[in-house]
């Protein structure tokens, strides 16, 4: 889910703009406070996003006649309509026509792992717990000291057990759960911009930009993968002259006819400007944002 990943950008810049502290209790709470301002912050980031892949999710679903349309504005929701728009997927050489639904359970499961970190962590954000780390070179500063829990509250102790074992659930889940969106979002974007659909999914997948992608290609209207392949495979073959004279390896062979990437930067699309499926856009799902 893009909200939690969205926490380490405001996260990592604060942690180097807040002041020095004087005590364990001072740098608990500015833990606190640096931990709700990155919360903060993610919200309104995750926000926009969702609001922008909603209303993209919504154009091309009503386009292909979904009548549910609204869940694109929900969380979870926008992760099954994707996988409705995607059709049938391939996963591993099976066809699976519910990749949508097992993806937005991966998606639920990651929150549920990432929501019980943070609580845990709020009970671990406490003065005594926080010891002074005096180096030989550089200021000293204070330190979580996760061991201070079992000595000094043994009763409470299972809360640093669980801490460390739902982060390593959390971790290892979050590759699951990596997994089934590449191969959604592969399907989608093989359908609706087949110019360049890894790179895509590489935004989608890897990168909390999901929303702001869906919004820019919302206009792109749904392709055959493999019948634009072959479209590509005959105007390079057309370019090249056959395999005759003017072929592939010969003196009258167009320069960078053998570019084995010419998919990501081919300014003509070889179905006359639909660039993928991408007709409105004049070539760039970011056209709109110029």
């Amino acid at each position: 889910m893009e909200f939690f990943d969205w926490t380490s950008v405001p996260q990592i810049v604060l942690m180097y703009l807040t002041p020095n502290v004087e005590s364990g209790a001072q740098a608990a709470a500015q833990m606190r406070w640096i931990q709700m301002i990155c919360l903060i912050c993610a919200a309104g980031l995750y926000l926009a996003g969702l609001l922008c892949g909603g209303f993209g999710l919504m154009t091309m679903a009503k386009r292909q006649g979904i009548k549910f349309w609204w869940i694109g504005f929900l969380p979870f929701g926008n992760t099954y309509l994707t996988g409705k728009l995607a059709g049938e997927t391939n996963f591993f050489g099976k066809k699976m026509k519910r990749m949508g639904l097992y993806a937005m359970i991966c998606e639920i499961m990651y929150v549920v792992f990432q929501i019980a970190m943070l609580v845990a962590w709020y009970q671990l954000m406490s003065g005594e717990f926080f010891v002074l780390v005096e180096p030989e070179k550089g200021p000293s500063y204070w330190e979580l000291d996760l061991s201070l829990v079992g000595q000094m509250y043994p009763q409470h102790a299972w809360i640093v057990t669980f801490y460390n074992v739902i982060s390593v659930i959390a971790q290892a889940w979050w590759f699951v759960m990596l997994l089934f969106f590449c191969f959604l979002f592969s399907a989608f974007f093989r359908k609706y911009y087949a110019r360049s659909p890894f790179l895509m999914t590489f935004l989608c997948a890897f990168l909390p930009l999901r929303g702001f992608v869906l919004l820019a290609v919302r206009k792109n209207t749904p392709v055959d993968y493999n019948a634009y392949l072959h479209r590509r495979y005959e105007q390079m073959r057309q370019q090249q002259g056959g395999y005759g004279a003017g072929g592939y390896g010969t003196p009258n062979a167009p320069s960078g006819g053998n570019e084995p990437f010419s998919d990501f930067g081919s300014p003509t699309p070889p179905d006359g400007g639909s660039n993928g499926g991408n007709s409105d856009a004049g070539g760039s799902p970011f056209e709109d944002f110029k």
